[in-house]
């Protein structure tokens, strides 16, 4: 409730336009190089001037609380073989940070060629942050920035810790001291601010060069921990580990039971082929007993949408062991009608079939046990480059010596009481103790593909279960069983309430009524599921039906997120490839503050979450470059979008960085083949946010901390009020705000001190 008075105190606002030479102190100069330091909310540019001011390297932190700083070599002359050590920490009383809490990692730069935006400049900006693990080089009249990142155990007593760095180059050597000061106060082992953040594993078997499922989920187990480093969680940490359903009591899948389009009963089976890279089909689930000394007929109704529409039914021969029998397909290519027509398929037991004297087909096989029907909207090649959609009905497979129809389910019928649904979740589960109870990530997007997508235009974007359609009763029975069986397993095991079931991104007003039936059909099915909107145009007709809403930062009304918020619901935030400067954004050519700017706006504006679209999306196939052709980011940072309305092979630009927080190891990704089994490189961004993410955690902490004091500790209170009323000297909105981290550190440095005061008190 505090955070909801502070919109009310914007008073005044002041920007500070700053660069790490402002702020930054030498700590070491002679004829070869000077060095100096600054924090973590900086961008280092190649160029930037040595500051004139001198000081010693001091950080803050709190118990459990990474906090980094960067140390800057400004060589006069070339350095060759630069090494970099680091001291464990020692405190007066012994305790001990070690040297193995410290990771050393060289900044390093990406030319951006094409800015982001209008307001966006092209240069080079440093960004990756590959580890330090080998000597370098550092020349003249060129900063060269080293990122130091402190760990500090959750069990290190509080006091004040000197460490040294030592630099080396040949003979020359010299020692940075190094002193941190740790609070007597603890940080949480989970943010309290929740995020969602993609990750592509296909860009990782890719980037990293791996064969096997083994190396895939290996190396994504890197990544997520990277994840937990950096105090984010994924979307999906279940991407490799699915919970797998099996549907009983339907004997087709492949296509759709159409309700709309039919012969005769109340459903038709739709075949649509919409994928110019496979050959898609309806099948018959099961195998059918034949003897291949009968003969067969096959009989059907069918429809397309244009006449003369050529469609494909093939029957395939199986052995006694249910193994399939090549070079043995009976099939018939037809032609279709805008009007149902009959057409049929017959299996001789003697004759065969012949085109120019040549068989086309024999009778079946004497080997031949069983067979499987397969139908396809088009004439299917080898590539599956055809497309088109089909309506079957009245389908009947039938044995002419008994008379007997082998193919009962061919009506395409239901029966409502066979249908049922079994979960698996052995492999999710594996998973969800991992990253959910070990590495405590705060969430996940609950994918649950069956509720249909934007923007409803076909019978699969309405909402699509295992062949039938949103609206009917299987469906329902299907979704039902779906959900209550995840709310179920979930609230089981703990971990409900993590889950977030974001299933339809940035709806038009115009579908607002099919978002508003999903969202109640899930909260009738399951309602204690956690149901998930983004909104890039806010209002209050959708809101309702959902316990978290997420607008793009610039476009949240803070009094609507406080009278949503009064309601119980949750409200988050997401930045993406727009707008662009002078807005908070993530792209690489903007200020360093942006990041941690997000999270104190966050704060102000009553938001708990974050959202980021992707954090490795290194390539788009966009038909710009060959498909074999991988961007390489390490030389090409900006991010290209593929569809929105533009042709094959364009390159339209998200903006550089945007969804991109790590880098792959491989650096030359088109012409190095070498299997990397390493995590990520991490982003400069990335860490940044993560500032950012414990600046909440001290926010939080004195909220609650204050909620606890006693009424004689007014004065205090009051001491922590003011320090949390910080909106008025830091932004007006999310295109005015300071770009001077000193003011963000003054703040968060005076939250650290009155915490420290409050837990020593409890």
């Amino acid at each position: 409730m505090f955070r909801l008075v502070l919109l009310t105190v914007f008073s005044f606002f002041y920007i500070i336009i700053s660069n790490a030479s402002n702020n930054g102190h030498i700590v070491h100069s002679d004829p070869s190089c000077k060095i100096w330091w600054t924090g973590s909310t900086y961008k280092i540019m190649k160029k930037d001037p040595v500051p004139e001011k001198k000081g010693e390297i001091g950080l803050k932190a709190a118990k459990n609380e990474t906090e980094s700083f960067q140390l800057i070599l400004s060589p006069s002359k070339d350095l060759s073989s630069v090494s970099i050590t680091i001291s464990g920490f020692r405190e007066e009383n012994g305790s001990l940070i070690s040297s193995e809490n410290v990771k050393i990692r060289k900044v390093e730069y990406v030319r951006v060629t094409k800015p982001s935006g209008k307001l966006h400049k092209a240069g080079w900006y440093p960004d990756p942050l590959p580890m330090c693990e080998a000597s370098f080089e550092a020349y003249a009249g060129v900063n060269t920035p080293l990122w130091f990142t402190v760990e500090v155990p959750a069990s290190a007593l509080p006091g004040t810790y000197t460490g040294d760095i030592t630099i080396r180059s040949g003979t020359w050597e010299v020692k940075i001291p190094v002193q941190i000061k740790v609070w007597d106060f603890t940080l949480p082992n989970s943010p309290y601010m929740r995020s969602g953040l993609n990750l592509k594993s296909k860009l990782i078997r890719q980037y990293h060069n791996l064969n096997t499922e083994e190396e895939l989920k290996h190396v994504t187990d890197l990544y997520f921990k990277s994840f937990k480093d950096y105090k984010i969680s994924p979307y999906y940490f279940y991407d490799l580990y699915p919970i797998r359903r099996h549907v009983k009591g339907v004997y087709w899948r492949g296509g759709t039971f159409d309700p709309d389009t039919r012969f005769s009963g109340r459903y038709s089976y739709q075949v649509n082929d919409d994928n110019t890279r496979s050959n898609e089909s309806g099948t018959y689930t099961e195998l059918i007993e034949i003897d291949p000394e009968h003969p067969y007929l096959l009989t059907w109704q069918a429809k397309t949408p244009e006449e003369n529409q050529k469609y494909t039914v093939t029957v395939k021969c199986y052995d006694e062991n249910k193994k399939p029998i090549y070079w043995s397909l009976k099939w018939n290519v037809c032609e279709g009608g805008k009007n149902w027509k009959a057409d049929s398929l017959f299996i001789d037991t003697t004759g065969f079939f012949t085109y120019e004297d040549l068989p086309d087909y024999r009778p079946f096989p004497e080997n031949a046990r069983y067979a499987s029907v397969h139908l396809y909207a088009v004439l299917p090649d080898r590539s599956g480059s055809e497309t088109g959609t089909v309506w079957f009905d009245d389908f009947r497979f039938t044995d002419l010596e008994t008379n007997e129809n082998l193919l009962p389910k061919g009506d395409f019928e239901q029966d409502l009481n066979a249908l049922d649904l079994e979960l698996d979740f052995s492999e999710f589960d594996k998973a969800a103790r991992k990253y959910l109870d070990e590495l405590g990530f705060t969430g996940f997007r609950l994918q649950i593909s069956e509720l249909g997508r934007k923007p409803f235009s076909d019978l699969r974007d309405k909402g699509w279960f295992n062949g039938f359609i949103s609206g009917t009763p299987e469906y329902k029975k299907l979704i039902t069983l779906y959900l209550g069986g995840l709310q179920d397993h979930l609230e089981a095991n703990g971990w409900l309430g993590k889950e977030y079931i974001y299933w339809i991104d940035e709806p038009d007003q115009e579908h607002y009524e099919d978002v508003r039936r999903g969202m109640d059909m899930i909260h009738e099915a399951a309602p204690k599921l956690v149901r998930f909107i983004s909104e890039n145009n806010p209002g209050p007709g959708i809101m309702d039906v959902t316990e978290i809403g997420c607008p793009v930062l610039y476009k949240v009304d803070p009094q609507r997120v406080r009278d949503w918020s009064k309601n119980g619901r949750q409200f988050w935030s997401y930045l993406m490839c727009w707008p662009k400067e002078p807005h908070v954004n993530l792209f690489i050519d903007s200020d360093a503050i942006n990041m941690r700017m997000w999270i104190w706006i966050s704060y102000v504006y009553n938001l708990e979450g974050i959202i980021i679209w992707q954090s490795n999306q290194w390539n788009r196939t966009s038909g710009a470059a060959p498909d074999h052709i991988l961007q390489n980011i390490w030389e090409d940072p900006m991010t290209y979008k593929s569809g929105y309305g533009t042709p094959y092979g364009s390159a339209p630009e998200f903006g550089n960085g945007d969804g991109m927080l790590f880098y792959p190891p491989n650096r030359h990704p088109n012409e190095d083949d070498s299997m990397y089994i390493t995590g990520p490189v991490p982003s400069l961004r990335l860490e940044i946010l993560r500032e950012g993410l414990d600046d909440y955690d001290y926010m939080i902490m004195l909220e609650k901390a204050m909620e606890d004091m006693s009424s004689h500790s007014k004065e205090l209170k009051n001491e922590c009020i003011d320090v949390l009323n910080f909106g008025k000297d830091l932004f007006a909105d999310d295109t005015q705000y300071v770009k001077n981290p000193e003011i963000l550190m003054n703040y968060r440095n005076k939250m650290g001190d009155l915490l420290e005061i409050l837990y020593q008190n409890h």
